[in-house]
């Protein structure tokens, strides 16, 4: 009787361990930061749409940039040329993805994405990364407390933006992004989705639906049981104040919270580096990830290297700080770049000779290099800059 009981325990133990090793394959995958190790950080550029122009950076700054920025908008496929331009100048991905075009045209509001109105497009981003194998470090909708944002809530004079812009809408859009780009069980994704109030992938009625087959409505390409599980990582970076600075435009009131957040991090520019001491409590506040510094440069004044200096320093101060990238616009002549700026250039030269900055991200160089497509040029960022921080 003994032995029969320890045999039926022995069983049941197996039973239960069997059962949570199959419901752990089945979970959805949790994010990763892909940050570099103790004491290392990345620095990087703005992409201009040629891998001359990283290059000729290397050698303003004396080091080969570990990542390139490009700003893409909604609809446009990685495969216009910023996959490429990663492959060729052997770097990591940060792709700044905005939901209006350069000339302020709005191609799709929160509210619609949050609803599943193209997730096509998430889904074509997840597998074409996928893929590659390249590591993408997703800026999705960057400075959303700034007006000037399609995204924002709010308007320049304060009053709220209506059509899907709420700050509740804009939560629920980075929600629904994140749980289709790191991929996993579509079973489990759907589940997820129904829990929290929207629609299943491609806004299914099950999760047998026929759209999941493929056919003529969209990109005729089928959406599998298992979705790609590419190497992305979720930046949210807001101003760490509102612009307009209104209650109801803080940061925290477009967290999507800490389970769909990677990294963490900040705008700053010299023309606006008042706003530092904010940037400093902002990073303190938000101490559980890696951080940052999504957009940084001398402009508009810093002709001496003083803030240039100062920042670069307090990163190298701060180990959780694991990425800054230089902000040049989409050429080499505006009145961003470094040239304009010889003290900045000489602060920038100083510190990336410094340990800190790793030249490479591990594992780029052995990737293969996509083809280069028929159009390369980058995106620009929507509208004018006003304010930073």
């Amino acid at each position: 009787m003994e032995a029969r009981a320890r045999a039926a325990f022995v069983a049941l133990i197996l039973a239960l361990t069997l059962a949570a090793v199959s419901t752990a394959s089945a979970s959805l995958p949790r994010g990763k930061p892909y940050a570099p190790g103790q004491g290392r950080a990345f620095h990087g550029v703005s992409d201009t749409g040629d891998t001359a122009d990283l290059f000729a950076f290397a050698d303003q700054v004396g080091a080969h940039p570990a990542v390139l920025q490009d700003f893409f908008h909604w609809r446009v496929p990685l495969t216009t040329g910023a996959l490429y331009r990663w492959g060729a100048t052997d770097t990591r991905g940060v792709l700044s993805l905005s939901t209006a075009s350069g000339s302020g045209e709005e191609m799709i509001t929160p509210q619609q994405i949050a609803e599943g109105r193209d997730d096509r497009y998430v889904l074509r981003l997840a597998r074409t990364i996928a893929e590659t194998g390249q590591t993408v470090y997703i800026r999705l909708m960057p400075e959303m407390n700034g007006h000037w944002n399609a995204y924002s809530a709010f308007d320049s004079d304060g009053s709220a933006r209506h059509g899907g812009h709420s700050a509740r809408w804009y939560k629920r859009a980075w929600r629904r992004f994140t749980l289709l780009i790191r991929g996993g069980p579509r079973k489990r994704i759907n589940e997820r989705l129904v829990r929290m109030g929207m629609p299943r992938i491609l806004r299914a009625r099950s999760q047998s639906d026929p759209v999941y087959a493929g056919g003529p409505e969209g990109i005729p390409l089928p959406v599998p049981a298992q979705l790609p599980q590419p190497r992305v990582a979720l930046m949210w970076v807001p101003q760490s104040f509102g612009s307009p600075n209104i209650a109801g435009n803080q940061p925290d009131d477009y967290w999507p919270g800490g389970s769909y957040v990677d990294w963490v991090g900040i705008d700053i520019y010299s023309k606006f580096a008042g706003a530092f001491d904010r940037g400093v409590a902002f990073f303190r506040r938000y101490d559980r990830w890696p951080f940052v510094i999504g957009e940084y440069g001398p402009w508009d004044n810093d002709h001496g290297g003083a803030f240039t200096g100062r920042l670069l320093r307090w990163a190298e101060a701060h180990n959780r700080v694991k990425m800054a990238i230089y902000y040049r616009g989409v050429d080499t002549q505006n009145s961003y770049n470094l040239q304009f700026y010889p003290g900045a250039q000489r602060a920038l030269r100083n510190h990336m000779r410094k340990r800190r900055w790793l030249e490479y991200a591990p594992g780029v160089r052995a990737l293969a290099d996509p083809p280069p497509p028929a159009r390369v040029a980058p995106s620009a960022p929507p509208g004018p800059r006003r304010g930073s921080g």
